[in-house]
């Protein structure tokens, strides 16, 4: 069965016939949403009139936002001022016929603004609402400005990074957004769960995604130690070889013997420090620095095909720009292309792979307000005096 096959812009989808409204901007909200397009959601992205943030982020070639486009692929965009009580009204004739509305304002927005779950429910009691945010709609911090950064830096999510690189005091910049990353998919997981319950109980419900729960549920180990400290720990580190390094984990008893025969170390089978399991884990460190001793004599190339041919896990250190040829994305035509006004794009298609259903990146990038005249005036039937207007 090649279910890359299934990989594909076109066929059936899990989600088709689902109709998502769109209110997000940035990351948390838009990855989840593409991840929805990709399983065949009709998702209407509403924008500013001067389209959301993330258009005018770089990296760009032609005016054109690439981060934008990678996260907004397949989608439809219309364009509304919000502040304006005649685009509200679109707004709740939309949502009457939706079956999800997601959006990541600050709390409080979709309430001032008159379309929050209460009023938008009441026009459709199978409707599955959706809020990311920060830290949650109710609470002492729920007014709390939030991006990723800040609820990487307050989760104690940098502080257990930092943790694990020694002779580092310095928190570590910032690097790729985990929090709201993390955010989109349990959004994206809870939106598919609630339209699930849906289908048994023919009634929707209203979901509150926070960063900041979300990002705490990733530290499994981290946060037990916190409750029970230890002295025993394990770190997961880059050994040196003569041209660069290598990274290798080294848990269950075949790898270890295997690794220590390779070395030359036979006597390490029986060493109290690296006999039994739980033993070795308590002295990995130990375990790390003889295994270091060894790599720091080979090659990169020479550690790895050593180390693989007795499939023991381990890699070498690439960048992401060494993945774009990988042949084993190749294989599962996980690169693909969408077109937005600057032409041609690579991203990453779509990390689903089903056997009877498609998944896949639908090609087109929409511009500001593209569909505003086939959703305004084709499919809700506005006049041309309102829709100028609007």
């Amino acid at each position: 069965m090649n279910l890359e096959d299934n990989r594909q812009a076109d066929g059936p989808r899990v989600l088709d016939g689902v109709v998502v409204l769109d209110f997000t901007c940035v990351i948390s909200g838009p990855y989840c949403t593409r991840m929805m397009a990709d399983l065949g959601a009709e998702v209407l992205k509403v924008e500013p009139p001067q389209g959301e943030l993330l258009r005018a982020v770089p990296p760009h070639r032609d005016g054109a936002s690439k981060l934008f486009s990678h996260l907004n692929a397949g989608k439809r965009c219309i364009s509304l001022d919000l502040k304006d009580p005649n685009a509200i009204d679109v707004v709740k004739r939309l949502a009457s016929t939706a079956d999800v509305v997601i959006e990541n304002f600050s709390p409080g927005v979709m309430q001032r603004l008159g379309i929050d779950y209460p009023v938008l429910s009441a026009l459709n009691d199978r409707l599955v609402m959706c809020s990311i945010s920060g830290f949650g709609q109710t609470g002492p911090d729920a007014q709390r400005p939030a991006f990723a950064p800040v609820v990487q830096a307050w989760s104690g999510y940098d502080a257990v990074t930092l943790k694990y690189q020694p002779g580092i005091d310095k928190p570590l910049n910032m690097g790729l957004p985990v929090a709201d990353n993390v955010a989109a998919l349990q959004a994206f997981g809870a939106i598919n769960s609630a339209l699930y319950y849906r289908e048994k109980t023919g009634i929707g419900q209203y979901i509150d995604i926070a960063m900041f729960d979300a990002l705490l549920g990733t530290m499994q180990k981290d946060f037990q130690l916190a409750l029970d400290p230890q002295e025993h720990d394990r770190l997961y580190g880059p050994l040196e070889t003569t041209d660069g390094y290598i990274f290798m984990m080294v848990i269950s008893p075949r790898h270890f013997e295997d690794l220590v025969d390779l070395m030359g170390r036979p006597e390490l089978k029986t060493d109290p420090r690296f006999a039994a399991t739980v033993s070795r884990l308590h002295n990995y460190a130990e375990l790390q620095a003889i295994a270091a001793d060894w790599t720091r004599t080979k090659t990169t190339a020479d550690v790895l095909e050593r180390l693989s041919e007795r499939k023991i896990p381990v890699s070498s250190y690439r960048d992401i720009a060494a993945t774009l040829d990988d042949p084993q994305l190749q294989h599962r035509k996980m690169i693909t292309e969408v077109n937005d006004n600057g032409g041609s794009l690579k991203v990453p298609n779509t990390p689903f792979l089903f056997s009877r259903t498609h998944a896949a990146v639908r090609p087109h990038v929409a511009n500001i307000g593209e569909h505003n005249q086939a959703v305004l005036r084709d499919e809700l039937g506005l006049d041309p005096t309102t829709l100028a207007a609007l």
